[in-house]
């Protein structure tokens, strides 16, 4: 029997909404062609609902490729947003009305580390899994042998592993045990299974807010102290309470975790001017 963070689930967003405006175009997003005609997916999952079609050749805008370490990006084409298979876009020009003009297409440096490779800083995706340490291995807070050791596993101990990309030979990865997040060398840590994706969100959406931020109510009704990660921000939530947090609009991975507990994962789109609540509690099944 192993417990897993469980929350109440009242209401779903979804992925699939129509755009602000018929055509989709936005200023500051990236125009994308089809290679081949796509189906356009309510959620990240071909086995989720066709909501539209893009024919091969078309254009469409991209409205978030956060997604993108998934295989997946979210678009918009005549007035419908889903999700369509990143593989299947290529870069398009941009047309504009007058006055005529076009971004340049300049992809920036990224910062080499001191064997002159490219850095990936902590952008390393999310496509969790749940692996077990072969051996003795060190939990690091950052992802260097000369990092300070959190704590050292034995062989056998269960972790939470944000993503199969590394940086410098480590994973990301939260101690089941514990709860606490570190880095561990991707050598002594094998995969179990994938872990559970909520692809459809489980934040519950409660109103408008005033904040231009999305508004959040969390509440821990567990007898565990609880964190949440949205995105790159982690909130922490003592044993039976609550808190409101403010979280920048956009498409979030987000992962909860208590110790001892499965952690759950999944993604949100939050918008701005809007308000939600997420109930946290543990329960005890088995796996």
């Amino acid at each position: 029997m192993r417990p897993v963070l469980l929350f109440c689930l009242l209401f779903t967003m979804s992925f699939s909404a129509l755009c602000q405006n018929d055509d989709c175009y936005y200023d500051d997003s990236p125009l994308y062609m089809a290679t081949v005609k796509l189906n356009i997916y309510e959620y990240m999952s071909s086995e989720s609902a066709v909501i539209g079609e893009v024919p091969k050749g078309a254009t469409v805008v991209v409205t978030e490729s956060f997604f993108g370490e998934t295989g997946w990006w979210e678009i918009c084409y005549k007035g419908i947003t889903g999700q369509v298979k990143k593989s299947s876009l290529t870069k398009a020009k941009k047309v504009q009305s007058t006055p005529k003009q076009e971004r340049p297409n300049i992809e920036p440096s990224k910062p080499k580390d001191e064997d002159g490779e490219e850095q990936r800083g902590e952008d390393i995706g999310f496509n969790p899994f749940i692996g077990q340490t072969t051996s003795a291995v060190n939990l690091r807070k950052e992802p260097t042998t000369k990092s300070s050791v959190i704590k050292q596993f034995k062989s056998g101990a269960t972790v939470y592993v944000f993503s199969d990309n590394t940086i410098s030979g480590f994973y990301k990865v939260i101690d089941v045990e514990t709860g606490k997040i570190g880095w561990a060398s991707k050598n002594y840590i094998k995969k179990e299974k994938d872990a559970e994706v909520d692809y459809k969100g489980g934040f519950q959406k409660t109103g408008i807010s005033s904040s231009l931020n999305s508004e959040v109510l969390i509440e821990n009704l567990s007898n565990l102290t609880i964190s949440l990660i949205v995105g790159d921000e982690i909130f922490s939530l003592s044993p039976k309470s609550e808190k409101i947090v403010f979280i920048i609009p956009g498409n979030k991975n987000y992962v909860a975790s208590a110790p001892g507990v499965i952690p759950a994962s999944g993604y949100q789109k939050f918008e701005g001017r809007s308000g939600y609540n997420w109930s946290f509690w543990v329960e005890t099944s088995k796996h």
